[in-house]
């Protein structure tokens, strides 16, 4: 039987190095992508990779949370996707599975009665990231359905893990509390909004999906949230890694920390993707954390 093979863009980030160990724990040959610049609009560099690599299977993670202008947003986040989908039918692999990595960013602002979140909320982005992966799921959808194209777009929530980047929060309250812990920082944690809270879902978890939608055609052509269902507020996550710190830790609130947006409860419903991956057993939240606190 032939080995199956996965190309991945965006290998180096956060999610892509899960599911690059996710992929070859799985016996699948893994190629990646690293383009700068304006490498990432040149259908002819794309097409060339893609020739030589020849995979079953492509998975675009590639792209910026924070960026010094709109135009890097629209390079990266939006014509980045448009250039790989070009390139494939250029290296005449238009046919294969494609899974386009959006964020639940794209709902942005959501009200009470949005909840739970379904894929047909109405999508209200209020910064430039959110906007820039929203048009990236809007032109994967309309490539899958005008050109016939078996696309696939994951709207993944919040996704944690050990290896998270550090800008998020809850790798904040960890690097501060591992400073408390070796008395770089006095025992006192600083902390934004607590209140808030957000669907938490493991990284674990999300490559897991993302390899099970990639290989099911009825996924072609949809767009899926990639949550648990379930809001957790971070307070609730602060009390759990200084409860497994083991030391006496002062929460305080810092207003550096307060966002300007910050929307009160956000999460999502995920019966959508279980209609099409069937059951699946999400990691307890109390888990992620301790994972994320050793």
């Amino acid at each position: 039987m032939k080995q199956k093979k996965a190309l991945i863009t965006g290998a180096t980030g956060f999610s892509g190095r899960a599911l690059v160990r996710y992929l070859e724990g799985q016996s699948v040959e893994v190629a990646t992508i690293s383009l700068r610049g304006d490498q990432v609009t040149d259908a002819g560099v794309l097409a060339d990779i893609l020739d030589k690599a020849q995979p079953d299977y492509i998975f675009h993670l590639a792209g910026i949370s924070g960026a010094a202008s709109a135009e890097e947003y629209l390079r990266v986040n939006v014509l980045y996707a448009e250039t790989l989908l070009r390139s494939l039918q250029k290296a005449r692999l238009g046919d294969r599975p494609v899974l386009l990595v959006g964020t639940a960013a794209e709902y942005g602002l959501v009200s009470p009665d949005d909840l739970p979140i379904t894929e047909e909320v109405s999508c209200r982005p209020y910064n430039l990231y959110g906007i820039s992966k929203l048009a990236q799921s809007l032109l994967g959808l309309a490539t899958a359905t005008n050109e016939s194209r078996p696309i696939i777009i994951a709207r993944p929530f919040n996704i944690i893990g050990p290896d998270m980047p550090e800008h998020l929060a809850l790798a904040s309250f960890r690097r501060q509390i591992a400073a408390i812990k070796q008395g770089t920082q006095p025992p006192i944690l600083q902390v934004g909004n607590l209140s808030a809270a957000r669907d938490f879902i493991d990284i674990e978890d999300v490559v897991r999906i993302y390899w099970s939608l990639v290989q099911n055609k009825e996924a072609y052509g949809k767009l899926f949230n990639l949550c648990t269902g379930i809001a957790t507020t971070l307070r609730e996550l602060v009390d759990l890694l200084v409860e497994a710190s083991g030391v006496q830790i002062e929460v305080q609130s810092a207003p550096s920390r307060i966002k300007a947006v910050d929307v009160p409860v956000h999460y999502g419903s995920n019966q959508k993707l279980h209609q099409v991956i069937g059951d699946f057993t999400y990691k307890p939240i109390r888990d992620m954390i301790l994972e994320i606190a050793r």
